[in-house]
């Protein structure tokens, strides 16, 4: 899979959501590294617990996809060929090699 950056500047300046889902990720993995439960961050956020599971997953990305993710500029628009649910599915494989052969199409 690969992402495709536009060109044309985005003046409201949206996040993409798989930029967003990465930074749930980060917070609910530091609630979880501070005593909370799964239960007690889906009952906080007002969401099903197998949600907050899933955006946890996505700590386990190989870092070289965390970085190409988190890294797209703010003020352009992203077109990408793979959805947040695309990437929660990548976040299962096992092995950083194999998970970046996915995410670069290799």
């Amino acid at each position: 899979m690969r992402l495709i950056i536009r060109t044309e500047l985005d003046t409201s300046s949206i996040l993409p959501s798989i930029t967003r889902f990465m930074a749930l990720s980060l917070k609910y993995n530091d609630l979880l590294d501070n005593g909370y439960s799964i239960r007690n961050i889906a009952e906080i956020e007002g969401v099903d617990k197998s949600y907050i599971l899933r955006i946890v997953k996505l700590v386990y990305l190989s870092p070289k996809i965390q970085e190409a993710i988190l890294l797209l500029h703010r003020s352009l628009k992203y077109q990408s060929y793979m959805s947040a649910k695309d990437l929660l599915k990548l976040a299962e494989i096992v092995g950083f090699e194999e998970q970046e052969g996915v995410f670069y199409g290799i």
